[in-house]
């Protein structure tokens, strides 16, 4: 341990030289600290270090190199056969020492901050040449006894806790509607990335922890068969894409789909479902509604029904929604936009008529360029609304046929209602 004494000779202190070696048993992470400072409590950062733990994950930290000089080292010698991590003052920059393996670490840069810059080699097991399955980390592999870089697979349906042992593994998402959120900024070491494919059925977000952004971005939406990697820059704490295509250009697709020789009542297009799609009875055997899934994902479709049948219809919702579906009768053509909350009817129509939405009184189904709050609108069913500069003007109600009422609101009667009842083929 760090001592000083007087000299017999001068009557001064003298400051203790390195500590030459030191065997360490440890169950927690443990700090090291230069002899020169070090208290009886504390352990030296010694020039040869015999280290022993049984306990998995743990970490031995470096002093802090601005105590240090350059050119000061130590020799850290794993002679138990549970792997531990040697890092900077603050935990990071992590180099794994396996069963028997030495690492030689000294400083070469004390002046930047506390982690200071280190240098690294490894001694391989007991000798002084290192191997390449002693080198070989995250992202490493040996091939024929040199290093390759390689990538881990993992296939998941439940988001994923990311961290610094995370890098270089690539993640392939398989359900539907998701989230990865990556981990803190203080936690990664240089270099992190990991790769990623979005293999589901909906939309996976990408969102990193803030105040970290990724491309420029508090979180980025990828589409099923999107792909790429995904790089932790240290200078500037944010994340970048590598590989992720960007969708510019809006392609078309379409499908023709027999409705009779489709099984059942569901139809599942999770993995693939056209932009415009149309649905035939080509045998007339169809009697039951057709429940049709598409992916959980921002998507326009046009959805046509064709099959001329009047004894069932097409029903269609998105993976994983409890909002109400959209149904087609025989003839009706849909425009409808798609998200991972459900479907939402754009326009729908047939060959001889038009399906409007049905708007309110401050923004009418049917308005006009110059004035979008003045118009029609469907107040409730059998009820039509006329509406002025977003007010109600006029209520057509017809719930019972044979005494339909028209209300005129703040027309006739200043800031009343006139009700007025029709007489069914009466005469005044």
């Amino acid at each position: 341990m760090s001592q000083s004494f007087v000299s017999p000779f001068t009557g001064t202190v003298i400051e203790p030289t390195d500590v030459s070696y030191y065997a360490l048993t440890f169950t927690a992470n443990t700090p090291l600290y230069w002899p020169q400072v070090a208290n009886a409590t504390q352990v030296p950062a010694s020039r040869i270090m015999d280290c022993t733990t049984s306990t998995s994950g743990l970490e031995i930290l470096l002093p802090d190199a601005t105590q240090g000089s350059l050119g000061s080292d130590l020799f850290i010698r794993n002679k138990g056969t549970v792997p531990f991590t040697v890092t900077d003052v603050n935990g990071l920059n992590g180099v794994t020492v396996n069963a028997g393996v030495t690492v030689y670490f000294y400083l070469t840069n004390n002046t930047a901050n506390v982690n200071g810059s280190w240098g690294v080699i490894t001694l391989g097991t007991g000798t002084s040449s290192a191997d390449a399955a002693s080198l070989a980390g995250a992202g490493l592999t040996t091939v024929l006894g040199q290093l390759a870089v390689t990538s881990n697979i993992a296939e998941v349906s439940v988001a994923p806790t990311f961290n610094n042992a995370s890098r270089a593994v690539t993640y392939v998402w398989t359900a539907g509607v998701g989230t990865f959120t990556l981990p803190a900024y203080t936690s990664l070491s240089t270099g992190w990335w990991i790769g990623f494919r979005n293999s589901g059925t909906g939309t996976l977000t990408i969102k990193p922890t803030s105040p970290s952004l990724i491309n420029g971005l508090s979180s980025i939406t990828t589409n099923p068969g999107d792909s790429g990697f995904i790089y932790y820059e240290a200078t500037s704490q944010n994340f970048f894409t590598v590989g992720l295509a960007a969708q510019n250009n809006v392609t078309f697709t379409s499908g023709t789909y027999d409705v009779d020789s489709i099984s059942g009542s569901t139809f599942n297009l999770t993995s693939f479902a056209p932009t415009i799609q149309t649905y035939v009875a080509l045998s007339g055997t169809r009697s039951t509604t057709l429940n049709i899934t598409l992916p959980a994902i921002t998507q326009l479709y046009v959805l046509v029904n064709s099959t001329g049948s009047g004894a069932y219809n097409l029903s269609f919702n998105t993976s994983g929604s409890i909002s109400s579906p959209v149904v087609l009768s025989s003839g009706q053509v849909a425009l409808v936009l798609s998200e991972a909350s459900g479907l939402f009817p754009l326009t729908v129509s047939s060959a001889a008529v038009f399906f409007a939405n049905n708007g309110s009184a401050t923004a009418p189904a049917y308005s006009f360029l110059n004035d979008s709050t003045t118009g029609l609108y469907l107040k409730g069913t059998s009820i039509l609304g006329v509406a002025a500069n977003g007010t109600e003007i006029i209520d057509v109600n017809a719930v019972n046929a044979l005494a339909p009422v028209t209300t005129i609101t703040g027309s006739l009667v200043v800031g009343g209602t006139l009700s007025v009842n029709l007489i069914s083929g009466g005469t005044f």
